[in-house]
């Protein structure tokens, strides 16, 4: 899977972060590249975009999830396939808190802690897809 050195977001990508502790923040970013690039019907594919380990520790930290060349149809797309990644994980996570970026910079951000909030993520993440440039949710 490509990496690039964390700076800012390739032009025309939509990008997931992850705030939180460092170490937790690289695993949801590796696993759901991962995630991304296994489903071959999604048309993006997901770059981790990641920074130098801190002192004493080894290997890069990915802070990011870029998906290159992300078109309407793209973020629409992983949109809702993160949605179902996050069904997917959420049992293994007590909480997860997330950020996506459009390539516009339009940005969504919530936290799901439990299976109840899941409609209302899905609500807000089906606006995001949609909304026009700009519109902050």
């Amino acid at each position: 899977m490509p990496e690039a050195p964390a700076s800012q977001a390739p032009e025309n990508a939509l990008t997931f972060t992850f705030p939180g502790a460092q170490a937790r923040a690289d695993a949801l970013n590796r696993n759901l590249a991962e995630w991304i690039n296994a489903t071959d019907q999604l048309g993006g594919r997901a770059n981790l975009r990641t920074s130098p380990p801190a002192p004493g520790e080894q290997g890069d930290v990915a802070v990011a999830v870029d998906i290159i060349n992300a078109s309407a149809a793209v973020v629409a797309a992983v949109t809702n396939a993160f949605f179902l990644w996050l069904q997917q994980r959420r049992p293994s996570y007590r909480r997860i808190e997330f950020e996506a970026v459009r390539p516009d910079g339009t940005r969504v951000s919530g936290t799901v802690d439990d299976e109840a909030q899941l409609p209302a993520v899905m609500a807000q993440l089906s606006a995001f897809a949609v909304a026009p440039p700009g519109a902050d949710g």
